[in-house]
């Protein structure tokens, strides 16, 4: 059996998306619908669903009653605390550094590159002080632009998932100008109070973006952790992979190059079907290209709020049991032969693998003006022997006790799930008039102002005024 774990952040993403769950930002709405495809990727393509049941207490019963194919697991009954407590460790341990307007941390540095986020930080005149302030870089109302603002408004809503579960709201972050000088909190603090045009330190604005992110490094490193006891692939929210990712190779579970070889590849290779062998030591991945199955289920069904209920009868299906059993193979593959050998063996399957995406494009592929849009299935393995010796990983005592339907299960590598957020944003923004079908059930606040964020225009980025000064 194959089981993908799911994160709550997923599951109140879908909610949003049928209309369950008020939306405060129009932003997020195509980062819901992009965790609409993954989960309904999650259906198809492996046998059970499983999430941690630590939703807020008060909604726990009505969601485990809407998802009710999933098997939710309690943090009490399965003794999941020294998984958190070691996550949130983990999460201590990062320092976000921005320098000359940049993160410049080995952390968020990293993980807003893989997001292709461009950003940058001015100290901005307010009140007779001047606050640090970020800003996205590039010109407002531009289809580039509109992405950054969906990916950051998808970083900010992971404290919204905060307020529902237990975790960490750092907001600590060590601020260096370009020439070098170190801006302490006494000193900001001074300058707020004496209201002369100082240096008055960060606004509430990159506060809660510093606070998101730890968040979102914490829940990833916890559901990595927890995903690796439970022998469960890890289908997070999209923002979350990009972090799962990163934090892999800072453990060494990756080989130095890996991550970089990942992205580029796979963000390189997102037209075609050819399964990509992307490293043949620690870790090795493959690809599968799909067409964009909430689209198609969306089109069928004429209501978004059925595409699930859909996706449970299309797995069904003898094309997809076919295929659930090709990528189980390959799984069975990695376990009994480690990467090496089994990188050999899958090759044997990249025919069946391209044949079976073609069939999937050609059946379930919907046509629009650019074209059918996709989206990709690509899982990365890990050898378990690349975990042993890191004190970065806990090693679990496997007295605890394990869930009675994967106690049979002998998987022994760790696979985790990555997305290019950027292009699944921009395939999904194509759908054009079907994409606004999709979002037909959403349902906003229209009680709160929702704020776009600031910009600063690239040929600007350096220029000091009364009102700007450059970091």
């Amino acid at each position: 059996m194959s089981y993908a774990l799911i994160d709550n952040a997923s599951l109140t993403s879908i909610q949003r998306v049928m209309g369950k769950v008020v939306v405060k930002n129009p932003d997020t709405v195509n980062g819901d619908l992009m965790a609409l495809e993954n989960f309904l990727q999650a259906i198809l393509f492996y046998d059970d669903l499983i999430c941690i049941d630590n939703y807020k207490e008060e909604h726990q019963k009505d969601r485990k009653e809407y998802f009710d194919f999933i098997r939710f697991l309690s943090p009490k009954d399965f003794q999941l605390d020294p998984i958190d407590t070691k996550a949130q460790s983990e999460a201590n341990t990062i320092r976000p550094e921005i320098r000359g307007g940049e993160f410049v941390d080995q952390d968020f540095r990293v993980l807003l590159d893989m997001l292709k986020m461009n950003m940058v930080c001015t100290w901005d005149l307010r009140t007779s002080v001047y606050y640090l302030t970020m800003k996205m870089l590039g010109q407002p109302n531009t289809p580039e632009f509109h992405k950054y603002s969906e990916i950051s408004s998808a970083i900010f809503n992971e404290l919204s998932d905060a307020g529902e579960t237990f975790g960490r709201w750092s907001q600590d972050v060590r601020l260096i100008s370009s020439d070098g000088t170190v801006h302490t909190q006494e000193e900001m603090q001074k300058a707020a109070e004496a209201k002369k045009r100082g240096l008055g330190g960060t606004t509430r604005s990159l506060d809660m973006f510093i606070a998101s992110l730890n968040w979102l490094a914490y829940k990833a490193i916890y559901y990595s952790l927890a995903a690796k006891y439970f022998k469960a692939d890890t289908f997070l929210h999209p923002i979350r992979h990009a972090y799962q990712i990163h934090w892999m190779r800072k453990t060494g579970a990756y080989g130095h190059d890996f991550t970089a070889k990942l992205v580029q590849s796979l963000a390189g290779n997102i037209s075609t079907s050819v399964t990509e062998i992307l490293d043949v030591g620690r870790s090795a991945a493959i690809s599968v290209e799909l067409p964009l199955f909430s689209a198609w289920l969306t089109a069928e069904a004429g209501d978004v709020k059925a595409v699930i209920k859909a996706a449970l009868e299309l797995k069904g299906t003898q094309t997809f049991t076919d295929i659930r059993g090709l990528l189980r193979e390959i799984r069975i593959a990695y376990d009994e032969n480690g990467l090496v050998e089994a990188n050999k063996l899958v090759k044997n399957w990249q025919e069946q693998l391209v044949k079976a995406s073609a069939n999937l494009k050609h059946d379930y592929g919907l046509d629009t003006g650019q074209g059918v849009q996709g989206s990709f299935l690509i899982k990365v393995y890990n050898s378990l022997a690349a975990f042993k010796g890191l004190p970065q990983f806990p090693e679990f005592n496997f007295k605890i006790p394990l869930p009675e339907f994967i106690q049979n299960n002998t998987a022994n590598n760790f696979s985790n799930l990555y997305k290019d957020v950027a292009s699944e944003l921009t395939s999904i923004e194509r759908l054009g008039g079907m994409r606004d079908l999709m979002a037909s059930a959403f349902i906003f606040d229209d009680k709160h102002y929702h704020i776009p964020p600031k910009t600063e225009e690239p040929k600007y980025r350096k220029y000091a005024s009364d009102w700007k000064l450059p970091m």
